[in-house]
């Protein structure tokens, strides 16, 4: 009797290791995340600490601004982090995707870098400028160059001003708009140019090095970098729970260290 009681409690035993285990393959989820660049310390450790709790986080890199938010909208990704408010709304309007912002992330100014002048007291007429030919960097460029009292630009344009905008040029400045990842290159030809936070991390240069760095605006900042899905997968448990990964200490030090310091952590 005891033999067979035994015997049952091994195959028992055997059934509901089995079975243990395809509800652990089961709860497994699989979250694709769409990147630019090309490596993230940042993403890198929250995939480390998702997998933890059963969430295989995919990391996708993609080497053009339009493409993660495209990828997302046809359900290529399911979460994308490489973005401001202001691009997501420009790209919103002009494709009408239905995305929605779930977190913030980190403020990335753009900032003023040069190779052949210590201050922007030095500039004279004939000047030449690099700006980035984005919409939305090109657009911050602008409002830099007109705060350092470069140029004038029409109100109306509100936040993202192009060339076209300028009313007045104080200062006899050649703009150059060049793609954004290929401005440092150009530092050796160019007065000055305007670099955003991960081109200029990518190319070495730090914050300490710029000569002029835009400054947080008061209240809701629409140059803060998001984490985006669909708007159906707004209130996605696993989705926030990746948000919660991200706002904590330990990645605020990843971002100290991975940017040196040209990207500032947005949450408290």
């Amino acid at each position: 009797m005891k033999k067979i009681i035994l015997t049952l409690v091994v195959s028992l035993i055997a059934v509901f290791s089995v079975f243990g285990t395809n509800i652990h393959a089961q709860e497994e989820i699989n979250v694709r995340i769409g990147l630019t660049g090309s490596d993230s310390k940042v993403w890198n450790h929250i995939k480390e600490e998702a997998a933890k709790e059963g969430i295989n986080l995919e990391l996708l890199y993609f080497d053009s601004y339009p493409l993660p938010n495209r990828a997302l909208a046809e359900g290529e990704i399911e979460i994308n982090a490489f973005q401001h408010h202001i691009y997501l709304e420009k790209e919103i309007e002009e494709f009408d995707y239905d995305l929605t912002v779930i977190g913030e992330t980190v403020f990335a100014p753009l900032a003023i870098y040069s190779d052949n002048i210590k201050d922007l007291s030095e500039v004279e007429d004939g000047a030449k400028v690099a700006i980035p030919d984005d919409t939305t960097n090109g657009g911050r460029s602008l409002k830099l160059l007109e705060k350092h009292g470069f140029i004038e630009l029409d109100p109306d344009a509100e936040l993202t001003p192009t060339i076209k905008d300028i009313t007045n040029y104080l200062v006899d400045i050649e703009i150059i708009e060049l793609g954004a990842t290929n401005i440092p290159a150009t530092l050796a030809d160019v007065t000055f140019a305007a670099v955003n936070s991960g081109v200029a991390s990518n190319a070495g240069l730090t914050i300490d090095q710029a000569l002029a760095v835009e400054e947080a605006i008061a209240g809701e900042n629409p140059y803060i970098n998001v984490i985006v899905v669909r708007t159906e997968d707004k209130d996605n448990d696993v989705y926030k729970r990746l948000v919660e990964l991200y706002q904590t200490d330990a990645v605020k030090d990843i971002i100290k260290e991975e940017s040196n310091g040209t990207s500032v952590p947005a949450w408290d």
